[in-house]
């Protein structure tokens, strides 16, 4: 078994490197499923560990640590960057325009690094295999899933995962049971009406009023249609309709979210677009073409038996941090398909970064994490190994 305290000293002499590798991946963040720049760098750092790396298809990184065989426990992180044009100022910002680590996979590659190389160097007292995981393609929910074609679970037998966020305090964790984060759907519309010039609205079918009244109409679906005890979440996040002021549009776009923690619930809110979306197209006298993608991933729940081995040792690894409860968020999280397959577990990290308590939320442009919450990223994935290896042990 690992010293907690042990663990610790190894990780403060990693701190400098820590922050290297979170400032390197931070200026050159690529679009998911074009992750390629990245993949070559973790491969490059691996192998300077010691390390075998596979790349994985067609991005991604994958390698494996301690005994060859036995109980494996994996330990992911996501690698894909965000269309973010950043705002932050910092002097390692991203050197790709249009393109940003707005949400703290930097971090998260930096903290398996961390891990990486501890584990490395600390292999012989390795009890069980760890095989590391920097998966592509989290932001558009593609990359668990073809993961999961290409095979990489069938020798691991739990999963650990965790997101860094500065909408908690530094120095705060959370590993709760149950649900945490949401199930995510995808919908597009297109509403189609007849074009024509702006001085003759009676000549056309407005499909920008259409458009519009259908976003109010909306509104309240969860309000007046979903139970209060129930979590759920309609938001239409891109509106295009249009091409000149004088130009009464035929055409508008729609593409927007449900979130929601029972598939009961999920279902209803997609009944619910389809509903609504052609009671407002027939009642202007134009059409609809819907598109639904559901459960682009499924919500993640927390196995408990898992979460309660890894949250003791956390507490140990720990010990100078506070671990702190965090309700089901109605963020989305395709970790959630490796949870499908095998038991997993996901964890929150605190890495508020502005000193005077301003922080700014995951996906926005000035968005940023204090470097110090990185040793926390690296034992908590060495809270989920140390719990691998006492379930084995007992």
């Amino acid at each position: 078994m690992f010293s907690p305290k042990e663990i610790a000293e190894e990780i403060k002499k990693l701190e400098p490197e820590l922050s290297v590798w979170r400032e390197m991946f931070h200026r050159i963040p690529e679009k998911s499923m074009e992750e390629f720049e990245t993949t070559e760098e973790i491969i490059r750092q691996l192998t300077g560990m010691g390390y075998e790396p596979v790349a994985l298809s067609p991005t991604g990184v994958c390698a494996c640590v301690g005994p060859e065989k036995g109980y494996t426990l994996a330990l992911r992180a996501d690698i894909d960057g965000l269309p973010v044009e950043e705002k932050t100022g910092l002097p390692f910002a991203s050197v790709h325009p249009g393109w940003m680590h707005a949400c703290g996979h930097d971090g998260h590659i930096a903290g398996l690094l961390g891990v990486a190389k501890v584990l490395k160097q600390m292999e012989e007292k390795l009890t069980v295999r760890v095989k590391l995981i920097f998966q592509p393609s989290e932001e558009n929910t593609c990359g668990a899933k073809m993961l999961l074609k290409q095979g990489i679970h069938k020798d691991v037998d739990e999963i650990f995962g965790l997101h860094l966020f500065s909408d908690m305090e530094r120095g705060t964790f959370s590993i709760e049971e149950g649900p945490r984060m949401a199930q995510t759907d995808r919908f597009f519309l297109t509403f189609y009406g007849k074009g024509g010039h702006a001085g003759k609205p009676h000549q056309c079918v407005d499909a920008t009023v259409m458009a519009a009244d259908f976003v109010m109409n909306i509104q309240n679906v969860v309000s007046r249609e979903i139970s209060p005890a129930d979590g759920a979440v309609i938001t239409v996040g891109s509106f295009h309709s249009g091409t000149q002021y004088n130009v009464i549009s035929g055409e508008a776009k729609l593409e927007g979210t449900c979130r929601s923690f029972r598939e009961e619930t999920a279902e209803h809110l997609k009944e619910a677009i389809y509903r609504r979306a052609k009671a407002v197209a027939d009642g202007y006298g134009g059409n609809v073409e819907i598109s639904y993608d559901f459960g682009s991933h499924p919500p993640v729940v927390n196995e408990p038996e898992m979460t309660h081995r890894i949250e003791k040792e956390a507490r140990a690894f720990c010990e100078d941090a506070r671990m702190v409860s965090v309700p089901p968020l109605m963020l989305g999280e395709d970790f959630s398909w490796y949870q499908t397959k095998i038991p997993g577990v996901f964890a929150f990290a605190g890495c508020g970064s502005d000193e005077n308590g301003v922080c700014y939320p995951n996906h926005h442009p000035k968005f940023d994490i204090a470097q110090s919450a990185l040793p926390m990223a690296v034992k908590l994935h060495m809270s989920a190994v140390q719990a691998a290896m006492r379930k084995v042990e007992q």
